[in-house]
């Protein structure tokens, strides 16, 4: 071996003295972590997988109880589904759904109390402006049922999702009206019908209670639908 080949082996072996040891540690790292990566994706699916067929079966328990209200078999498994998804998935979709399904379930059954809890448990996530809106829309509606007025106008005053203004407004009226305030309601109601002419979205509803509080609603027609092309 030439002189020149004694000394490339051995600057070899002081760069494995010097930084052999951090290189396979570093090395080390990098697969524990690549693992550790592949193993919280492979478990997230999982449990995606494991929470969509809980609440599937969530799903189909009230679906029985809309045809037979009186089923205490799907009523039981409705409850157990539904739990289940809240206490072991909680920070999946489903689970906000299951308790808004819980919620619903319970106000048609005049369980108010059972309503706002569950309607309540969804506020406290951190979820986005669209389900906050829907669960804070639904606690306010829960609120006049108990008679509490001013409780549901404080919960329509926050902030709501831009989808749900005409909805907020509409109740805002709603409440107003009851209450006496029928210059409050008018121009709640007016709040609700400007959005929607806005989309062009009718609501023969909202039309009828603005009549009856002297307003006349602006005519509101639906956009006609896109016919396909000749040949399409």
């Amino acid at each position: 071996m030439s002189t020149h080949d004694d000394e490339q082996l051995e600057n070899i072996k002081l760069f494995w003295q010097d930084y052999g040891t951090p290189i396979l540690v570093g090395s080390s790292i990098a697969l524990a972590v690549f693992a550790g990566w592949r193993y919280w994706q492979q478990t997230k699916l999982e449990t995606a997988s494991q929470a969509a067929g809980t609440y599937q079966r969530t799903q189909e328990a009230y679906q029985k109880l809309n045809l037979s209200p009186d089923d205490k078999e799907a009523n039981t498994e409705l409850q157990r589904e539904a739990q289940k998804l809240i206490q072991e998935y909680a920070t999946t979709p489903y689970a906000l759904n299951a308790a808004l399904l819980l919620a619903k379930r319970g106000m048609e059954n005049k369980d108010l109390k059972e309503a706002e809890k569950q309607l309540r448990w969804v506020l406290t996530q951190p979820v986005d402006d669209g389900v906050k809106s829907i669960a804070t829309l639904r606690l306010a509606q829960l609120f006049v049922e108990k008679g509490d007025n001013k409780g549901a106008l404080e919960l329509l005053a926050k902030d709501t999702n831009a989808a749900f203004t005409p909805s907020r407004d509409e109740l805002r009226g709603d409440i107003l009206k009851t209450m006496g305030d029928v210059a409050g309601a008018q121009k709640a109601y007016q709040s609700a019908v400007k959005a929607l002419v806005e989309r062009n979205e009718p609501r023969p509803l909202l039309e009828m209670k603005m009549a009856d509080v002297g307003l006349v609603a602006p005519e509101i027609k639906r956009p006609s639908p896109i016919k396909p092309e000749a040949g399409a």
